[in-house]
């Protein structure tokens, strides 16, 4: 870009997560993998008019004079990375948007605040996630369309009916004074569920730390929350022994973010 978005500009951070194990892991295909991220979201940022002003390690920080375009582009660089075909480490990597005022004074980008504020939405997120804040959010050219039954309100872009935000309330991010509430971008083909935020103001909660993870049972896990989207209560049965008590605190933990009161 020839000119760069000064004023009021949207901010779009990455980061891969895993990196450094990676590295570790996957020595001989890491820096391939690597490159190969680094064009997908060069050709991505730019084909929707965005300005790659900072790379730090694989760590991407651009700019874009329109918050849709930064949507766009965040959700294209998800597929492409999704489509690739990785030998070894599987490139998957967080998104993090936010508007707000910032001057280009040739070199780099003067608003330290907004600059900070879209960092630490970046940080918040998990790989293959794609988090923004209302500053954002508000910008966006957004036809209302809540969906029945749902716990939060889903709303829709116009002309991307598959694209939808999950509300995810006012979250303190590190060393930012003020919340911010933050959105989820969902869209069909991109992951839904993820481990609760990683905010310092975690959802209140009493569930027992669990020492081990928990492995199978996706259906069922799947089928559990969606009835808990159109009930007050749940009822688990089965014979003594089967796990029951150990599903429904795996189901409580996924759920954190749903409920701003506590599970």
């Amino acid at each position: 870009m020839s000119n760069k978005p000064t004023g009021a500009v949207t901010f779009l951070f990455t980061d891969i997560e895993g990196s450094t194990r990676f590295a570790q892991e996957f020595p001989d295909t890491f820096q391939t993998a690597v490159n190969r991220h680094h064009t997908i979201l060069q050709n991505a940022i730019e084909s929707n008019k965005g300005y790659v002003f900072e790379i730090v390690g694989d760590a991407f920080c651009c700019a874009f004079e329109n918050a849709d375009d930064a949507l766009k582009a965040a959700i294209d660089i998800h597929f492409a990375l999704a489509g690739e075909n990785w030998e070894g480490a599987r490139i998957k990597i967080r998104i993090g948007i936010h508007s707000g005022q910032a001057e280009w004074r040739g070199e780099k980008y003067i608003g330290y605040i907004t600059l900070a504020r879209a960092a630490r939405v970046m940080s918040a997120a998990y790989g293959e996630q794609i988090l923004i804040s209302n500053d954002t959010y508000k910008l966006l050219d957004l036809t209302l369309s809540p969906e029945e039954g749902k716990k939060s309100e889903l709303y829709k872009l116009k002309g991307k009916s598959e694209i939808s935000f999950r509300d995810l309330g006012d979250r303190k991010l590190k060393d930012l004074l003020q919340p911010i509430r933050l959105f989820q971008v969902t869209a069909s083909g991109l992951r839904y569920d993820f481990p609760p935020l990683k905010t310092i103001d975690q959802r209140r909660n009493n569930l027992p730390v669990q020492l081990t993870s928990f492995i199978g049972r996706e259906e069922e896990i799947k089928n559990a929350k969606e009835l808990l989207k159109h009930t007050k209560l749940l009822t688990l049965t089965g014979t003594g022994g089967s796990g029951k008590t150990r599903f429904a605190i795996k189901i409580a933990s996924d759920v954190i973010d749903e409920y701003e009161c506590g599970v």
